[in-house]
């Protein structure tokens, strides 16, 4: 399992996505609800690797400071995995995301063993709504979430989940209008 550098959602915006994962619930398909580690939160996965220790902490707080975000959901994304799909509502990679991605991915100046598809020019920014999904289930997750439109989204605080120690560790949020 990687560690891996998330960007959490304001408390409102966080409530949409939960509905997303309790529609899939209740019509009982595969869905994040369904992941019951204390560290499950709709999030934005900015980095991962093999291992994001600690030494990494100072600067990465640093690069997580800046105006708030605000985010744009642009429909759903799949994926496939070996015999099933992960599907995930996609984020618009605007400037100030991609800005945030590559002062995270700065910050982690030579960390070993990077996840391909976290690395700046391959990573497409989204926010999972339910893995092993069959290729029916998708069909059934995608009918039934199609008609919830694209929403706009407040970016929370930046966190740096610790796969090994299985701990979280809050690096800082983003501050509203100066």
């Amino acid at each position: 399992m990687a560690d891996d550098v998330e960007l959490l959602l304001a408390p409102a915006s966080e409530a949409f996505l939960l509905e997303d994962w309790a529609a899939l619930e209740a019509a009982g398909l595969p869905n994040q609800s369904q992941h019951q580690s204390f560290s499950n939160a709709p999030h934005i996965t900015l980095a991962a690797a093999a291992r994001i220790d600690d030494r990494y902490d100072v600067d990465l707080a640093s690069a997580a400071e800046g105006d708030a975000l605000e985010l744009v959901t642009a429909g759903f994304l799949v994926f496939p995995t070996r015999r099933k799909f992960v599907l995930a509502r996609q984020v618009v990679a605007d400037a100030a995301l991609t800005d945030l991605h590559l002062r995270i991915w700065h910050a982690l100046d030579g960390v070993p063993d990077a996840v391909p598809t976290t690395v700046p020019g391959a990573w497409t920014p989204h926010i999972t709504l339910g893995h092993g999904l069959t290729a029916d289930q998708l069909a059934s997750a995608l009918d039934l979430l199609r008609h919830r439109p694209p929403e706009r989204l407040d970016a929370g605080i930046v966190r740096r989940w610790d796969a090994k120690e299985k701990r979280l560790v809050l690096l800082g949020a983003s501050k509203r209008g100066a």
